[in-house]
C-alpha cells in the first residue's frame, strides 16, 4: 500500500498527485519491486509463476498463461523501449530475459557500497530505490 497525496489547484482546478520517489510512474509496483522481479526472473532463473508468488501482494486469479506472469515480459519490453526506469534510458539486449538482466545489473550497480556483502537480490532492491 502506498499513501498518495492529491492537491487541487485553486486557479485552474487541476489535480496533482504526489507519490514517494520509488514509485514507478503508471505501474502498480514500486521501482524496487519491479527490479527485484526482473532479477529473480533473469539472474536467478526463477519461473515467472514463482516470481509472481514472491513479488505480488495479490492472490493470483484467472489464467496467467503458459509463461506464468505476463507482466515480467511487459516490464522488459517497456525497459527496452525506455519507458521503464527512465534513468537507465533504452536498455539493449537480445531476449527479454537479457533485457531484464541488464536492468537488474544496472540497479545492482546503484546499491550502496555498505551492502556489498548482502545477497544480490537485496542489492538490486536497494539499488533500484536510488534510481530516479
Amino acid at each position: 500500500m502506498v499513501a498518495l497525496r492529491r492537491y487541487l489547484c485553486v486557479g485552474c482546478a487541476a489535480v496533482t498527485t504526489v507519490v514517494p520517489r520509488d514509485v514507478e510512474p503508471r505501474r502498480h509496483y514500486s521501482r524496487p519491486a519491479i527490479a527485484l522481479a526482473l532479477a529473480l526472473w533473469s539472474m536467478a532463473s526463477l519461473p515467472p509463476a514463482e516470481v509472481r508468488q514472491r513479488i505480488s501482494p495479490w492472490r493470483v486469479r484467472g489464467a496467467t498463461g503458459a509463461g506464468g506472469w505476463f507482466t515480467l515480459r511487459r516490464w522488459a519490453c517497456a525497459a527496452r523501449a525506455g519507458r521503464l526506469f527512465r534513468a537507465l534510458g533504452h536498455v539493449v539486449g537480445g531476449s527479454l530475459r537479457q533485457v531484464a538482466a541488464s536492468v537488474a545489473t544496472r540497479a545492482l550497480g546503484h546499491a550502496p557500497p555498505s551492502l556489498r556483502g548482502e545477497p544480490r537480490e537485496v542489492q538490486v532492491f536497494q539499488g533500484a530505490v536510488r534510481l530516479v
